[in-house]
């Protein structure tokens, strides 16, 4: 997971504190979940986009977990069609040939539907990923520990955003090594992807749980947790781009919430 971990060479361009941008993440999410919208998601996708490419994030299509996100969403955009016969028939996947047909009806509120899901799935995803590569977990727990949360919490936190690329590379090793052995990974049935997990899932587990040992008694032997405070060596700031943000971000949820309630029809129909 490299390519969603936090890179030192783009902090320069994150100029929001961290818990700014927690919660524009939250904001954002819960704004597309209030108002389905498959027009706002379109939106909302591109401004992510840009947003991915200013801050220098890479997001290259030749990943396979990129891939995986785009199949996925194309997955889920087209199994709506399938099962969402509401709204006006625009054709069907399956025309009338003689007496035979036609079968599975493509809908307008299926098209809608299916392109509202997929925006979504692909703004959850995507967002989550730029908020892990352009927030720094140091200074997301600085900020945390603001808002009179226990140290002890906020870095169970740092370490969970920090060991994502570690086990990431974890699960490369053991798996180079399996295929060293002969040992491919399969799919197929249950009993294949069983024997899979088994593969490759226990080795990494003990791996996992030798690190996260080593770490508990590195943090003990540096007295963490001793004190009901602590000092920080980088700590988080707010700026007036930071309160112009939040502004923003309250005036977008309020906006989803307003068409959600169909108090403002006109803006509905083009939003």
């Amino acid at each position: 997971m490299n390519n969603v971990a936090f890179s030192q060479k783009i902090v320069n361009t994150s100029r929001f504190n961290p818990l700014v941008k927690l919660f524009l993440l939250i904001v954002t999410l819960t704004g597309i979940i209030i108002y389905p919208s498959w027009r706002l998601g379109l939106v909302l996708l591109i401004i992510l986009l840009i947003l991915f490419k200013s801050s220098h994030v890479p997001l290259k299509l030749s990943r396979r977990r990129t891939k995986f996100i785009i199949i996925f969403s194309v997955v889920l955009f087209f199994f709506q069609i399938l099962i969402t016969v509401n709204g006006t028939i625009l054709g069907f996947i399956i025309p009338q040939i003689n007496t035979f047909g036609p079968y599975l009806p493509v809908t307008d509120y299926g098209l809608e539907r299916g392109l509202s899901i997929a925006f979504r799935f692909l703004l959850i995803i995507l967002s989550s990923m730029l908020f892990v590569s352009v927030t720094d977990p140091t200074l997301l727990a600085h900020s945390l520990t603001k808002l009179r949360l226990s140290y002890r919490y906020t870095f169970a936190l740092v370490i969970a955003l920090r060991f994502l690329p570690l086990f990431e590379s974890e699960n490369q090793v053991v798996r180079q090594a399996q295929r060293s052995r002969g040992i491919q990974p399969e799919v197929g049935g249950l009993k294949k992807i069983f024997r899979t997990i088994q593969y490759t899932f226990f080795p990494l587990l003990v791996s996992s749980l030798s690190r996260v040992e080593a770490l508990s008694m590195s943090m003990d032997g540096r007295g963490f947790g001793y004190h009901k405070t602590r000092t920080y060596l980088r700590k988080s700031t707010w700026r007036v781009v930071d309160t112009a943000a939040v502004f923003v971000a309250m005036v977008f949820i309020t906006l989803c919430i307003t068409l959600a309630a169909g108090l403002l029809p006109q803006i509905a129909s083009i939003i």
